[in-house]
């Protein structure tokens, strides 16, 4: 992959933000620092870099081992150097809650990074931390590092072609060498007309300017097109809009037929889980796109925008919905009833008795074989 072969390996060879780079290596890490900007225009690149040139061990923490969080950074390095800490994509680390306890027990320096600044996950974090915004390459500079790629590769590429992939991009490094890789793939020479090669690239936007394109823009086939390349589920797409929809849409009947449209679009979205046939996707993606597109009318809100609040709910009960699958599990054979029986009618019945004394906890806990977090969840200890 020529991402891997050419990536930057010091910070001034990171395209299009020389600030960035004096104030990181400038920086007094008396705070941790929040590097933010859009996907793909080098933000993990530069801090590689930066470790690199700093002579500091990378570690990164990530849901996998954020357990470990605490422990990550309050100790040194094995190698006797001393650690950076990453924390990559933070607005959408599931155990965000553990993020600020982290920040504040750090011995050592530590750098978020996030696409989505905006994000109302990161209010906590944010203000903990100083910020650094990271801006998207020109494409004049976008372009000269790929007639440089080229050279390298013995590739003879016409400049205009390398302009047009460069513009393409919209200050995505990533996105821009993957193009020409794919163009340049078993070839010596490139001319503008190779472009048609590559498929029209639609940028894979973030959530917020789909939302912005469904919600300000008139044309619904660029509103049915703006979800095509989010890295979201259809049905968190859907909760997106539904949340933000009553905070642009100021008329009372122009709302009730976007959601309309949205409440259709979800019938789609549970025939596709039901049925699984993705099929029911070409009626669900313009039912909750285009339809709100030509229901919301003419005068809009300018809202900033908020997170689904149900995916926040799910988040926060996660524990306790997968200790009642668990102990379900463990208690329906026995008790000869479904695993949602036990969770409505069993859990409570167990919980009373054990508060009253009624039940001991330990031969409870050792006759249907309940670990230590199973026994304190039907007791009402968590």
């Amino acid at each position: 992959m020529w991402t891997e072969k050419y990536k930057p390996l010091k910070v001034e060879d990171v395209l299009g933000n020389p600030k960035v780079g004096a104030d990181l290596r400038s920086y007094k890490w008396d705070q941790p620092l929040m590097l933010y900007g859009s996907p793909g225009i080098g933000k993990t690149v530069l801090i590689e870099a930066f470790a690199n040139e700093a002579g500091l061990e990378l570690v990164e923490i990530c849901d996998d081992n954020m357990e470990m969080g605490r422990c990550i950074v309050q100790t040194g390095s094995l190698f006797g150097t001393k650690k950076l800490v990453l924390i990559d994509n933070v607005d959408q680390v599931d155990k965000i809650r553990e993020v600020p306890e982290i920040l504040k027990a750090a011995r050592n320096p530590i750098i978020l990074v996030t696409s989505d600044y905006d994000s109302k996950r990161l209010a906590t974090v944010k203000k903990m931390c100083e910020t650094l915004q990271m801006k998207r390459p020109a494409p004049v500079s976008v372009a000269k590092l790929l007639e440089k790629i080229c050279c390298e590769e013995g590739v003879e590429a016409d400049k205009e072609l390398l302009k047009k992939i460069a513009e393409n991009s919209q200050g995505d490094m990533r996105a821009a060498v993957n193009d020409l890789e794919t163009i340049a793939l078993g070839r010596r020479s490139l001319c503008a007309d190779d472009l048609s090669l590559l498929a029209k690239r639609d940028v894979v936007s973030d959530i917020y300017k789909s939302l912005g394109t469904i919600f300000f823009r008139k044309d619904v086939q660029e509103s049915i097109r703006s979800t095509y390349d989010l890295d979201e589920q259809p049905q968190n797409i859907l909760l997106w809009i539904d949340e933000n929809l009553p905070g642009v849409v100021k008329e009372p009947a122009d709302l009730a037929k976007c959601i309309e449209y949205l409440s259709r679009a979800d019938i789609f979205l549970g025939r596709i889980t039901n049925r699984q046939y993705w099929g029911f996707l070409r009626y669900a993606n313009p039912l909750m796109t285009a339809g709100v597109t030509v229901s919301k009318g003419d005068k809009v809100n300018f809202a900033r925008y908020q997170f689904p609040s149900y995916i926040i709910s799910m988040g926060r009960t996660k524990k306790e919905r997968e200790l009642k699958k668990s102990i379900g599990r463990k208690l329906s054979p026995v008790l000869h009833c479904a695993s949602k029986t036990v969770a409505a009618e069993y859990i409570p019945l167990y919980r009373g008795l054990l508060t009253a004394g009624r039940i001991d906890s330990k031969e409870f806990g050792e006759s249907y074989n309940l670990d230590g977090d199973e026994l304190d969840y039907i007791g009402g200890k968590t």
